[in-house]
């Protein structure tokens, strides 16, 4: 079985997608190699990295963009580990090996095979903090860590400085999950979000986790305007499903994306329309 598959972006930035199609980047400096986030932890990861030449330096440090494990997952093998302590309650919950057998079975129903049984374990090591723009040095490549909190308290965008990409990951997106104990409502959200749009001006290109991967810059105004259709009681208010869970999406869906073709949606409980 083929856990891994990968796709060089630029002469030093990597895409590694994982069975389930999570996808992670792996980044080459001059004096340093990290991984931004590293997968659900399907497979061998550091093996897949070392077998296949990716990394230019032996010692690979994971940043994790949030405490859910189809994120940190995979970290366990790898030197140090960066997480944003604002999701230590978010990754100490949805870290349990009971929370990782619940998402991996209901891919391995969707994709009809099975691989729960090659999950490697949750990391046990330290979680090295993450501060709020905190910028790691890793020689010619620079990564600074925006706090966008609403997914979960302590999502982190990674923003690429000399490639002049910014990593929204589960941060802002096509289908953005606003649910549970951990998120935000939907005003405290728009403020993170309005903070994100200062950065504008930093980056060209946006990069995702899930789903196509990438998305035009658009993005960012489209999920901002969610937030306002939502706060005005104007949105679709459409009932959808996702991971078993029940949810409103600020606009009308069809399969996977929006009915007007556009990116960008939310996906909340009516307790976060606030």
């Amino acid at each position: 079985m083929e856990y891994f598959r990968h796709i060089q972006l630029n002469a030093h930035l990597i895409r590694i997608i994982g069975l389930d199609e999570t996808c992670f980047y792996l980044v080459n400096g001059s004096e340093k190699t990290v991984l931004l986030d590293a997968g659900s932890g399907y497979g061998d990861l550091k093996s897949y990295i070392e077998e296949n030449k990716l990394a230019t330096h032996d010692e690979i440090d994971v940043i994790v963009t949030h405490g859910h494990h189809d994120h940190i997952g995979g970290a366990n093998s790898f030197n140090k580990i960066y997480m944003n302590h604002k999701d230590l309650k978010v990754f100490k919950e949805f870290g349990t090996m009971e929370s990782r057998l619940n998402y991996t079975h209901e891919f391995e129903e969707r994709m009809g095979i099975k691989f729960a049984d090659s999950m490697l374990p949750m990391t046990k090591k330290t979680l090295l903090p993450i501060e709020d723009y905190q910028v790691f040095d890793l020689g010619d490549i620079h990564i600074k860590m925006i706090p966008v909190a609403g997914h979960t308290p302590g999502m982190m965008c990674p923003l690429i400085e000399e490639d002049r990409i910014c990593i929204f990951g589960d941060a802002c997106g096509v289908s953005v999950l606003l649910m549970g104990e951990y998120s935000s409502n939907v005003s405290e959200y728009k403020q993170s979000l309005l903070n994100l749009k200062k950065f504008e001006n930093d980056y060209d290109t946006i990069y995702r986790n899930h789903g196509s991967y990438v998305s035009p810059k658009e993005l960012l105004d489209n999920v901002i305007e969610c937030c306002d259709l939502i706060l005005e009681h104007k949105d679709a208010h459409q009932p959808v499903k996702m991971h078993g869970m029940d949810f409103f999406a600020a606009h009308k869906v069809e399969g996977y994306g929006r009915a007007d073709g556009k990116e960008g949606n939310i996906f909340y409980e009516d307790a976060k329309a606030k």
